[in-house]
């Protein structure tokens, strides 16, 4: 197998292919594909459980990894692995962009099983708490007005502690949360049990919201 790159150079490739010369960006994905797969289509196999497919449009890689497929658009991470041969750093990209992907499922997954239907996730997005609270995709909290016609207002939280490395269980293996929703699951779970001793807190709750909740903690609810 002969490569159709002639010459390289700092920042770009010199190739031959279709009968023509052009240049490429000296990176990852042109090396692999006008050197090893001669301008062809990438294909690679780690094992039965893990393959690599480039679709008809460069760059974009149609990914399988035990048993899901789903397209990939990071084609240099993609094609390092395959250069390395390493399937360890292949698992790692599938699963960040499985995560992606499926974020908002996962993410409803993982708050019904913590919190059963204290918490709902809404169609924008957000965390509603007790139908009193609600934490937003910026992990910025809210309380709701009294009223049918609920309308949120700023509170401020500031909730202690380092944060923990979190995994979700999937079908894929253990798949790692971002930071962002590690601090909504913080807020979500220092809403389900407030600190009422918190000052800091409890001062921008309206009156009869923090009586509501100090008569429900005085009965144990």
């Amino acid at each position: 197998m002969c490569s159709c790159i002639r010459s390289v150079r700092e920042d770009h490739l010199v190739v031959y292919y279709n009968g023509k010369i052009m240049t490429k960006i000296n990176d990852s994905y042109n090396n692999l594909k006008y050197g090893q797969y001669e301008g062809e289509r990438i294909h690679f196999e780690f094992n039965d459980e893990a393959k690599i497919d480039e679709t008809y449009d460069d760059r974009i890689f149609n990914c399988t990894y035990k048993g899901e497929t789903m397209q990939v658009r990071r084609s240099e991470k993609i094609c390092e692995s395959i250069n390395n041969n390493n399937l360890d750093d292949y698992a790692i990209i599938f699963k960040e962009t499985y995560y992606e992907i499926h974020r908002i499922e996962l993410i409803t997954d993982l708050v019904k099983r913590s919190y059963g239907e204290r918490v709902k996730l809404r169609d924008n997005n957000t965390f509603e708490i007790d139908d009193r609270f609600m934490v937003d995709e910026k992990a910025t909290a809210h309380y709701g007005s009294k009223g049918s016609d609920k309308r949120w207002k700023f509170l401020c939280i500031v909730v202690k502690g380092t944060q923990r490395k979190k995994g979700i269980k999937t079908k894929i293996g253990v798949v790692e949360l971002d930071e962002k929703l590690l601090e909504i699951l913080a807020k979500i779970n220092f809403l389900i049990n407030p600190n009422m001793t918190d000052r800091i807190f409890t001062s921008q709750l309206p009156v009869w919201l923090l009586k509501t909740m100090e008569d429900e903690r005085k009965v144990g609810v």
